[in-house]
């Protein structure tokens, strides 16, 4: 049993998610269909952790006292796990994924684009910009508007600090 728990162990610690932070905005909106396509559900909730706050935002975050949405103050303060941020992520995304399957609309579903393009400087200083645009998905004739939430770009990378608006 010891040798069944230290191999978990060992295959916990080197895991990586198969997703990494984004850099790139329209890498990450149109990487948000490949992972709605993908067989395996690990890799849309990896999409889902490395579009959300996790600790190295919130260190950084932390560091040049820079408090958004409740993170990372209300975060510390009610004693939440920064996981729950892409937990819950997930739980918005994953029913979006199961109502495009069984309205036969995933299979061909692809990125269009931003409704709007462009990004906004939200606090000089720090270099943070910010967009809430819809992006635009097609599957037939079907136009699908998604939000992914308010994203910011905090520390060179992009993440959605609020609930994603998916399938208007």
């Amino acid at each position: 049993m010891k040798s069944l728990c230290l191999f978990a162990a060992i295959v916990f610690l080197s895991w990586t998610p198969s997703v990494s932070s984004y850099s790139d905005l329209d890498a990450l909106y149109s990487d948000f269909v490949v992972m709605l396509k993908q067989d395996d559900e690990q890799k849309l909730k990896d999409y889902c952790f490395a579009i959300t706050p996790d600790s190295s935002t919130v260190a950084w975050m932390k560091k040049h006292n820079f408090n958004y949405r409740g993170i990372p103050n209300e975060l510390e303060a009610k004693g939440f796990s920064v996981t729950a941020i892409g937990e819950h992520y997930y739980k918005r995304v994953r029913p979006f994924k199961e109502k495009l399957q069984r309205n036969g609309q995933l299979d061909n579903l692809e990125y269009l684009g931003r409704e709007r393009e462009g990004d906004e400087l939200v606090n000089e200083e720090l270099d943070i910009r910010g967009t809430e645009t819809f992006i635009l998905l097609r599957s037939g004739s079907d136009t699908i508007r998604c939000k992914l939430g308010e994203m910011f770009r905090v520390n060179g990378k992009w993440k959605s600090f609020t609930d994603p608006k998916l399938g208007w």
